[in-house]
């Protein structure tokens, strides 16, 4: 699996530098990396590492205590909060933005807008060609993001209501990737977190079933009201060890760090 990584490494005469690092999702990934390059501008004493591979990777390295931070951008199952008690362990949960997932067609498609359920018929494999919703003769070649990522989760319960994908669905394991292959496929389709859309795709207005109002991704907290497809996003950390961390989490939800996820494409 291919993973992004960010880390800070830089060396000052003899001064040590205390590490702390940060794995899990792929979409809090660019957020984690631009907070750790301004906090690290401004405070010197501390390295952060960031490393993304999806929110059950980061989730998984918290529990086995590899990481200080895990990134996810979907809440903790019941099953890892079970692990969390047979092991003693005391987690916090903490929101540092908003996202909303974008539905994202190849350039080409004259289709601009679909409803909630035909996007879930899309990827569970009832709607298989493009003509059935307006569109051109053509097969729909649906893109996901794998099964350890949050936003596979959260698209699986919200969208599809905790149906199955289509067996012939295509998932991958990283989101530049994804996008990347929808821009390069025209008949393509698939949804990623609103901060890595590129001008190489084609936004979809979205509408909540039988309403007539279609949106496009949220732009701020008024307008996540009209769009059906929002998400927060966390940092998970150990209760015992956010002494160590918390000026890190103070620059997080500092005005600085609010700016920063405007920045980047999500909501404060």
């Amino acid at each position: 699996m291919r993973r992004a990584i960010l880390a800070f490494l830089l060396l000052g005469g003899c001064t040590r530098r205390e590490l702390i690092s940060i794995k899990g999702s792929d979409t809090v990934l660019p957020l984690s990396q631009a907070f750790a390059e301004a906090f690290m501008e401004r405070q010197r004493s501390l390295l952060i590492s960031v490393t993304g591979g999806g929110s059950g990777v980061g989730i998984a390295a918290l529990l086995r205590g590899d990481t200080d931070i895990a990134m996810s951008s979907r809440p903790l199952k019941l099953s890892e909060r079970l692990r969390l008690l047979e092991r003693g362990k005391s987690l916090i949960e903490d929101t540092v933005a908003w996202d909303v997932l974008a539905i994202c067609v190849h350039p080409s498609n004259p289709v601009a807008r679909l409803t909630r359920s035909q996007l879930a018929d899309i990827f569970t494999g009832k709607i298989r060609n493009w003509r059935e919703v307006g569109g051109p003769d053509l097969p729909i070649l649906p893109y996901s993001r794998e099964s350890s990522s949050g936003t596979f989760e959260f698209f699986r319960e919200h969208i599809l209501q905790g149906k199955d994908f289509a067996t012939y669905v295509r998932f991958i394991p990283a989101t530049g990737m994804l996008v990347q292959a929808i821009s390069q496929t025209p008949g393509a389709i698939g949804y990623v977190g609103a901060a890595y859309v590129l001008p190489t795709v084609k936004v979809l207005a979205i509408a909540q079933d039988g309403d007539t109002c279609y949106a496009y991704p949220a732009r701020s907290r008024r307008e996540l009201q009209k769009y059906p497809i929002a998400r927060p996003l966390y940092y998970y950390y150990e209760v015992d060890r956010k002494e160590r961390i918390t000026p890190f989490l103070q620059f997080v939800h500092s005005e600085k760090g609010r700016a920063i996820v405007s920045q980047i494409g999500y909501l404060p």
